[in-house]
């Protein structure tokens, strides 16, 4: 079974992951290659990851970004990179209001002028990939890949460690690690002496490009038992196997939203693209027959998707693709570049799912308004 990113994503994801993970439980099939659930391949990525809470003086705080638009009212400093939490993140218009206040210093490393660089103090010009060295793990694969700069970064752009480096140059600091290049930094992730990077350097990565590390083919990890005290799979206890979504605990006749992968974006990149955006035309939102129907409404009316949190605009598309009760409407754009300078973070709830602080995007209460016609 292949469970992949969204199933997770409403406030029963946990529970319906876990549940599904018995399935093969129950019949046997985890011992058999194939015969059990594949969600991500990170748990088989042993790189040394060296957090260094030596170099702490104190306990400091954690801060989730799905949690981003209250855990703002209390920071002084923002830093973001490799990320535009304004088109990415829950409840959006509280992370905007967030990011405007004058007391908040924001800085933004980039290479385009995201909704979240709109609100920086600084902008820092950021190397794309093919403009820096790094060593890649994937999530859905075996593999570990090197990825060697193509081209100079082009004007002052800096890589996110160069930028850090000089950053802790500039601090007077003395932490030698903190000076680590990049090679250097590669050769330590693949120190750890963990036995499935047997046989792989930084020379003979970088020499080859990709090598797969070294686990059977084929690979079933949990033939001859699971990582727990007993080596058995630990079924869900009784009573907890299941949270119901919000949708399902609330009176009335609003639709839950979720909010699927754009088929032209990856996230919010490429968001920007003229062609990218050209295909992608107008943001719609997909609504069963029955609730279209119950609404008065056609395909090409356009329409708020609103709730207590927000509204952004999208045109209908009747279709049977959406349950009864449901409306789907793609992520990733720019708020600042669609009509109405929104996209579904609008409406999303900024709650935790019921495991692993995860976001609840997929299990949202909304309502359709007609949009008045211009």
């Amino acid at each position: 079974m292949r469970a992949t990113m969204g199933i997770q994503r409403h406030e029963g994801g946990g529970a319906a992951m876990r549940t599904i993970a018995s399935i093969p439980g129950v019949t046997g099939d985890w011992r058999h290659p194939g015969g059990g659930v594949a969600y991500s391949t990170s748990g088989h990525v042993h790189l040394k990851i060296d957090k260094r809470n030596d170099l702490l003086a104190a306990p400091v705080r954690t801060r989730y970004m799905t949690r981003l638009a209250s855990e703002l009212d209390d920071v002084k400093c923002l830093w973001v990179y490799a990320a535009n939490p304004l088109a990415s993140t829950s409840d959006s218009n509280r992370i905007r209001k967030g990011l405007a206040r004058e007391d908040l210093f924001t800085v933004v490393m980039e290479q385009f002028p995201t909704d979240t660089v709109d609100y920086a103090d600084i902008v820092l010009p950021a190397t794309m990939q093919t403009e820096h060295m790094d060593l890649h793990a994937g999530y859905g694969h075996m593999y570990l890949l090197w990825n060697e700069p193509a081209v100079a970064p082009a004007g002052e752009a800096l890589s996110t460690t160069e930028t850090f480096r000089r950053l802790a140059a500039h601090m007077g600091l003395t932490e030698p690690s903190l000076y680590d290049s990049d090679l250097e930094l590669a050769a330590d992730l693949l120190s750890s002496g963990h036995p499935s990077l047997e046989g792989i350097t930084l020379d003979r990565l970088r020499k080859e490009g990709w090598m797969r590390m070294s686990y059977p083919q084929p690979f079933a990890p949990f033939a001859d038992g699971f990582p727990t005290p007993s080596g058995r799979l630990r079924f869900p206890r009784r009573g907890k196997a299941f949270v119901p979504s919000l949708s399902s605990r609330t009176v009335g006749d609003r639709l839950t939203l979720i909010t699927p992968a754009a088929h032209t974006f990856l996230n919010s990149t490429f968001a920007n693209n003229p062609e990218l955006l050209r295909r992608a035309k107008e943001p719609v939102v997909l609504v069963n027959p029955a609730d279209a129907a119950a609404r008065g409404l056609s395909t090409g009316r356009r329409v708020r998707v609103v709730n207590h949190n927000g509204y952004f605009l999208a045109d209908v598309e009747v279709s049977d693709r959406v349950a009864k009760g449901v409306v789907a409407s793609p992520k990733g754009r720019w708020p600042k570049l669609t009509t109405g300078g929104a996209n579904p973070n609008a409406v999303v709830d900024e709650r935790d799912a019921d495991m692993g602080k995860g976001a609840v995007y997929h299990d949202n209460l909304v309502e359709l308004e007609l949009e008045p016609l211009v």
